[in-house]
């Protein structure tokens, strides 16, 4: 355990150490640091599970402005969270004359079908991780935030706000069932806490779909246990910002019993200012959409995104964007 969790550390200050370098060495953010790549004559397919997920609508934005920028064309198909759908409208990309696919599975484990479908179109995934073993170096590629991160940052931040303590009473809200980012953020949390030597304790876990309501319902079961906590850690804001109303109509200081999120939404950041959340995980849309479009590009051009795109590894088959720890003495910079 504390051999992995030593990894997934300092991967974490790798990732930093190089956008830092590349926002210095550039005069810009790290979220724009790659800046805009010649997309002339590129056309690419987006091909998304839904339209209702308000993270992704922020990403496909992202996304847009960003291929604009770069005189590429790119064109959105959504497929009603059917997986029949998105192989079917992965299956007819290359009729339409596109060059490679962005595409946000429908379900994680499917890669392989939509691999197929593609022919010799190139797949770059977004927000919802494909078995490793199905992606291939410069030609099937997950771009993303490390998951793993985002956990860690809350458990670090909490953790040093409560005083370091020897043990905590925690809960986790977990995000939809199935989806890949889940599980590495909450397990991060217990790992991170256990290798610093706390006895750490899971009062409640439970998933409740990235929804601030049925966090909140999902509590009022917690309520029924009669269990106390220290902190709860929520794999987004909405899930956290149900946390916080619930406590608050059941007689809890949030600045007492922390709340963590994850994603600096709208929503997550006012809750920081409020002193109601304690801190927000940035997980950097807009250098998210940047790295997609400039690794899809890439792909469609046959170049190795190794040394042409930023955040991409050495093998391939990933592009990672770092989070960023929100609280609320840098809030206001986002």
């Amino acid at each position: 355990m504390k051999k992995r969790m030593k990894r997934a550390i300092a991967l974490v200050l790798s990732l930093v150490m190089m956008f830092s370098l590349a926002a210095c060495g550039s005069g810009k953010s790290a979220s724009s640091s790659s800046g805009a790549v010649d997309g002339k004559g590129v056309k690419l397919l987006l091909a998304l599970h839904d339209e209702t997920d308000t993270f992704l609508t922020v990403l496909v934005a992202a996304m847009e402005e960003h291929a604009a920028a770069c005189g590429a064309q790119m064109d959105i198909v959504y497929a009603e969270n059917s997986v029949a759908k998105q192989k079917e409208q992965i299956s007819q990309a290359a009729a339409g004359g596109y060059n490679a696919i962005i595409c946000r599975l429908a379900d994680a484990s499917t890669a392989k079908q939509m691999e197929t479908a593609a022919g010799s179109l190139p797949i770059l995934f977004i927000n919802n991780q494909p078995d490793e073993s199905t992606l291939e170096a410069d030609k099937y590629v997950y771009v993303a935030s490390y998951e793993k991160e985002a956990g860690l940052l809350q458990a670090e931040y909490v953790w040093n706000k409560l005083g370091k303590p020897s043990s905590m009473n925690i809960i986790i809200l977990k995000g939809q069932k199935g989806h890949s980012a889940v599980n590495p953020r909450s397990n991060a949390v217990r790992d991170y806490l256990r290798d610093n030597g706390v006895a750490v304790n899971i009062v409640f876990m439970d998933y409740a779909d990235w929804s601030d309501t049925t966090a909140y319902d999902k509590l009022e079961l917690f309520k029924l246990t009669g269990q106390s906590f220290d902190a709860v850690f929520a794999n987004n804001d909405p899930m956290a910002i149900g946390a916080i109303n619930w406590m608050k109509d059941n007689g809890y200081d949030t600045h007492k019993y922390l709340v963590a999120g994850i994603d600096a939404t709208d929503g997550g950041k006012q809750a920081v200012r409020d002193g109601d959340m304690c801190m927000t995980v940035l997980q950097d849309t807009a250098g998210q959409g940047t790295a997609a479009v400039n690794g899809a590009i890439a792909l469609a051009k046959g170049q190795s995104l190794s040394g042409t795109v930023d955040g991409a590894t050495e093998d391939g088959l990933f592009i990672w964007v770092p989070f960023v720890t929100v609280d609320s003495s840098n809030v206001d910079q986002y």
